[in-house]
């Protein structure tokens, strides 16, 4: 098998209940992640080195190479309206993902990966875009390196670049404490729709977002914790995200689109997605989620309806 091409699920965070900060900087964290049908798509191709073609284009799109013989190219195209992530290979988690699992098993194979990633979900939004592109780049390369779906080694490598990139690997609705990276147990996924909106330009750093938390925290009691912690079907799960206030701070400009999408479909319908900056809208109706999109966009906001899944990172094509 040399091709994979998968979806990668964005999510988002029905609950978000962030706790004290830790001696080791992280914070306690109780959430329960959903995924949802807007998705990224991962392909990878794998070559060996003497087989593959001469590289061209810019310096950018160049192989990265290690000592071991992997090289690795990544590709990015940005599509419906979502910018375009201009970071170095080496700084893609989907980069880091390849090479931990390369180093995991202790790959030495002179062999090339062309990996393309189309992208949907927009960054620095809290839908966890880059986190499901590192699980479905590891699933991928499962498929093409014959390492079993179930090997534990996939988590331990998901869990080593991200709090929520385990959560990937599975999908559907999930509760998670400790850190936010212990699974608990599932929950029923809900079905419905919701609409996504993310003011113009308005990205919001995971770490700036905690340190603003830090300044002036609202705690979830525990009473409130052992609530969640019962609740069995994500369809009366009510939605809400302490790390709200700490995100209006650094974007004031997410206060307007709370105000407008709690005036359409009711305050506690809104939530902020993780830390931000998308802002998620659960409506009633397909055409609820549209019209209010519609609103959206004519404030030159980002805006996309999509609907709750019961999926994680997926395998659409292989050979």
């Amino acid at each position: 098998m040399n091709y994979v091409k998968l979806i990668a699920p964005a999510k988002i965070n029905l609950v978000l209940a962030v706790g004290q900060k830790l001696p080791d900087g992280y914070h306690e964290a109780h959430t329960i992640l959903h995924a949802l049908a807007l998705h990224d798509t991962i392909e990878i191709r794998r070559t060996t080195l003497a087989m593959d073609p001469l590289f061209g284009g810019p310096a950018a799109e160049q192989p990265t190479d290690n000592e071991g013989g992997l090289s690795i190219r990544i590709t990015c195209e940005a599509t419906n309206g979502v910018d375009n992530l201009d970071i170095p290979a080496e700084e893609n988690i989907v980069y880091k993902a390849a090479m931990r699992l390369a180093e995991r098993f202790e790959r030495t194979e002179a062999e090339h990966l062309d990996i393309a990633i189309e992208k949907k979900i927009p960054h620095e939004a809290g839908l966890g875009g880059g986190s499901s592109d590192a699980a479905a780049t590891l699933k991928g390369l499962a498929l093409l390196w014959d390492i079993p779906l179930d090997h534990p080694a996939l988590v331990e490598v998901a869990a080593g670049l991200g709090a929520d990139v385990p959560f990937f690997l599975y999908g559907g609705c999930v509760y998670l404490d400790n850190k936010g990276e212990h699974f608990v147990h599932t929950l029923e996924p809900r079905k419905g729709f919701l609409t996504l909106v993310r003011p113009e330009g308005a990205g919001v750093s995971t770490k700036e977002a905690y340190q603003r938390f830090d300044e002036d925290p609202e705690f979830p009691t525990t009473n409130y914790l052992a609530q969640i912690a019962a609740i069995e079907d994500a369809a009366a799960v009510e939605p809400w995200n302490n790390l709200t206030p700490a995100a209006l701070k650094i974007k004031p400009e997410l206060q307007e689109v709370f105000t407008l999408l709690g005036e359409q479909v009711g305050a506690s319908s809104v939530v902020l997605c993780g830390s931000g900056s998308a802002v998620a809208a659960l409506c009633e109706s397909y055409e609820a989620a549209s019209a209010l999109s519609l609103e959206a966009l004519k404030k030159g906001w980002f805006a996309r309806v999509t609907s709750f899944a019961s999926i994680g990172a997926e395998v659409l094509k292989s050979f």
